[in-house]
């Protein structure tokens, strides 16, 4: 017994480098993907800035709505910003890393119950609030990671095709774009804490993030629901540009609160829930 107990204990204390083990062959190929991701556009950008004129010319003659809701409130398409803003930052990164998030966060606790290994690490003298804060710590630091890695690939594969942004707006994108997925992985973690069901913890918060999606996209083009976006927590990402105007702290304040109270729900949740039912 005391032998068991002694095996068990470093598992307790490992549970965030546990996590992460686990995930690092995903993680790689995460992190060839983003890096593919940022690389991919960048040989296509001298094309862009030869018929720029052109390019801005036509955008400029686009209805509004479209503009803004492809563009941004910018409207600009052919700077090394506003080519990363559209092509890389509106939708393909934040997909990108909404997926990795929301899985991650739905295995964390759901995915370890259907597996039915948490009984193994539950039974060890581990806190359950202690076991969602180390999943939540390491979905955190894998996608910090793998936001580094999308930041590197622009200044590595873009600067010969002079895709030259700003660094520190580039930072300020990627960062960004992390916070949105947590927020998202947060509630993926909170519903699989609550349920201690995988696939309903993915499928609601997919579904969740596509409709918050086209609602920042198409409301605006109502009137009179225009304040519908603002319960979009893509509306917090996507609305302030950070590829153009570097950080928005109020836009970052609200994508972290979000991730608060879902992970205060989480912790609540799974503390609380007959684990056998």
């Amino acid at each position: 017994m005391a032998s068991e107990l002694t095996l068990r204990r470093p598992m307790l204390r490992t549970t965030f480098r546990k996590t992460l083990r686990e995930q690092r062959r995903a993680l790689i190929w995460w992190a060839i993907g983003l890096f593919a991701a940022g690389a991919t556009y960048a040989p296509f950008y001298p094309s862009i800035k030869q018929n720029a004129e052109t390019l801005q010319k036509y955008m400029d003659s686009m209805p509004e709505f479209l503009r803004k809701a492809f563009l941004g409130a910018s409207g600009d398409f052919v700077s090394p910003a506003g080519y990363l803003n559209t092509e890389l930052f509106n939708f393909f990164a934040p997909i990108l890393l909404l997926l990795f998030a929301i899985g991650a966060g739905a295995r964390a606790t759901a995915g370890e119950e259907e597996r039915q290994t948490l009984d193994i690490l539950l039974s060890t003298p581990v806190a359950r609030r202690r076991v969602v804060t180390d999943k939540f710590a390491a979905m955190l630091a894998a996608g910090a990671g793998l936001s580094v890695i999308l930041w590197v690939s622009i200044p590595i594969t873009g600067t010969p095709f002079d895709l030259t942004p700003s660094l520190w707006d580039l930072a300020a994108a990627c960062l960004m774009c992390l916070l949105l997925a947590i927020a998202f992985g947060s509630i993926a973690l909170a519903i699989g804490s609550a349920t201690g069901r995988r696939g309903l913890a993915i499928g609601v918060t997919a579904g969740f993030a596509a409709a918050s999606y086209l609602i920042d996209l198409l409301v605006p083009a109502i009137e009179s629901i225009e304040w519908l976006q603002y319960l979009s927590p893509f509306h917090y990402y996507l609305d302030p540009e950070p590829m153009m105007n570097g950080l928005d702290v109020f836009g970052s304040l609200v994508l972290v609160g979000i991730s608060a109270v879902a992970f205060g729900y989480a912790l609540w949740a799974f503390d609380r829930r007959d684990l056998a039912a």
